[in-house]
């Protein structure tokens, strides 16, 4: 550890050289509109030296190597930032920091403020803050609970793994959404108890889900009695969504927590109970990068990120961020309907960065699942939202069955054991047809957990 220490020290002064930092035009007119503003500061010191660094050493476990990535990610930022949370306590302004990204957010910054924070040698960029769209669910009904697997769980196959003994035990899987309805009927068993969950909106003790988005995909996730994949994996959540939108503040908080969970009050952390993947299903437009830095965490810790590739249809490159991440490895998942055909709202490829999007399309449809109403309501939503939960649950129905298994490894199997039953749209996104795989559409085909287990 103290080889890392003095590596990190070193690479900071490197990289805090001279230079401007970036500000946006956008945010020039903001304050010049509200005359004061809510920003995220960038330091020069990037956590990608951190990463590069773990990712070089061998560790015996995975406990070893979250243990001294969350505790180098930590004491990166706490060096690097040191000096400008000095300058910043001695302004009337409210300061949050952010470790995993090596940003801190600053509260009522008004020209003279921003001159100077623009003008220090260890500031990258400085910009507003914002907030990312929850992706809506499309033609929502509340509904009784009737079928025994729900047609998404059958479709893919899940029940016939689960006959061969694999429903999902072992593992532990995490989302960012907008909370969990912890008490309902199908979720109550698997809930992950302490280190289980983080309300940065709200600072509650126990999960609760004032949307019924986060409830719903979860359910798909992990629920049980038919309407989850993977049905005794166990789970945590974060509330990165309030009900329609995200705080970037909010999310990235999200982030640290699945890097290095704490208890509810934030106390305790303790990198050991990160989950093994993270369902999203949230997201901007295309070719934003603000979280890429967490997703390359998550990558170094082992964690399988996966994203909803959004609700924008069937013109080419609108794909959403982060789901179109050119820099992390990510899974992008779009919608697929039970009658095996692209889903009208999915959105499709490829990313502006050039890349295929998405990788993997599964049923997201008219899917029912658990909603936040009361401990047995279920509701039937669609949206890319209720495709990238699947997902979720393959992933951990894969892990389950290989434990040892990293990204590339999980995405083969994942990918290769995709259908190629979902009914062609007659477009072509990127020069590619939809019937050719992988393509722009489905990716390399439609989710199937047999297919991947057989």
């Amino acid at each position: 550890m103290l080889k890392v220490a003095l590596v990190l020290a070193v690479a900071i002064a490197v990289q805090v050289i001279a230079a401007p930092a970036h500000i946006s035009p956008s945010l020039k007119q903001s304050l010049k509109t509200k005359g004061s503003v809510n920003v995220f500061v960038t330091l020069k010191a990037r956590p990608s030296i951190v990463l590069s660094r773990i990712n070089s050493l061998s560790f015996a476990t995975r406990e070893q190597r979250l243990i001294t990535l969350g505790a180098s990610l930590k004491q990166h930022a706490a060096a690097s930032q040191e000096s400008i949370l000095e300058f910043l306590a001695t302004k009337q302004v409210t300061v949050q920091t952010f470790w995993i990204s090596n940003q801190v957010s600053v509260k009522n910054v008004d020209a003279e403020l921003l001159a100077s924070l623009v003008a220090r040698p260890d500031v990258l960029e400085v910009f507003e803050e914002f907030s990312v769209p929850l992706e809506q669910p499309v033609d929502p009904k509340i509904v009784q609970k009737i079928a025994e697997n729900e047609w998404g769980v059958k479709i893919i196959g899940a029940p016939e793994v689960w006959a061969k003994g694999n429903t999902g035990k072992g593992v532990h899987v995490a989302n960012i959404d907008t909370g969990v309805r912890y008490t309902h009927q199908d979720l109550k068993d698997n809930f992950a108890g302490d280190y289980g969950w983080f309300d940065p909106y709200f600072g509650t003790a126990t999960p609760d889900d004032r949307s019924g988005h986060g409830t719903h995909t979860m359910g798909t996730t992990v629920g049980k009695n038919g309407i989850g994949v993977a049905p005794d994996a166990t789970w945590a959540a974060c509330r990165g969504c309030a009900t329609s939108s995200c705080s970037l503040a909010a999310l990235l908080s999200c982030g640290e927590f699945m890097t290095c969970p704490t208890l509810a009050d934030g106390s305790n952390a303790d990198c050991t109970k990160a989950p093994r993947l993270v369902s999203n299903s949230w997201g901007g437009s295309g070719g934003q990068s603000f979280y890429d830095d967490i997703v390359a965490a998550w990558d170094a810790a082992g964690i399988i990120p996966i994203f909803s590739n959004g609700n924008s249809g069937h013109f080419c490159s609108n794909v959403g961020s982060p789901a179109d991440s050119g820099e992390t490895k990510v899974i992008g998942v779009g919608s697929t309907t039970e009658d095996e055909e692209l889903s009208y709202f999915s959105s499709v490829g490829p990313s502006v960065y050039g890349q295929i999007k998405p990788q993997i399309g599964a049923p997201g449809s008219d899917v029912r699942s658990a909603y936040n109403t009361n401990d047995a309501s279920y509701a039937t939503l669609s949206g890319t939202s209720m495709a990238s939960p699947h997902v979720a649950g393959v992933v951990a129905l894969i892990l389950s069955a290989h434990p040892d298994h990293d990204f590339a490894q999980v995405t083969e199997l994942l990918y290769s054991g995709a259908t190629h039953t979902v009914a062609s749209t007659g477009g072509s996104c990127g020069g590619i047809p939809d019937t050719e795989y992988p393509n722009n559409y489905v990716g390399y085909g439609r989710l199937s957990a047999i297919g991947s287990l057989p």
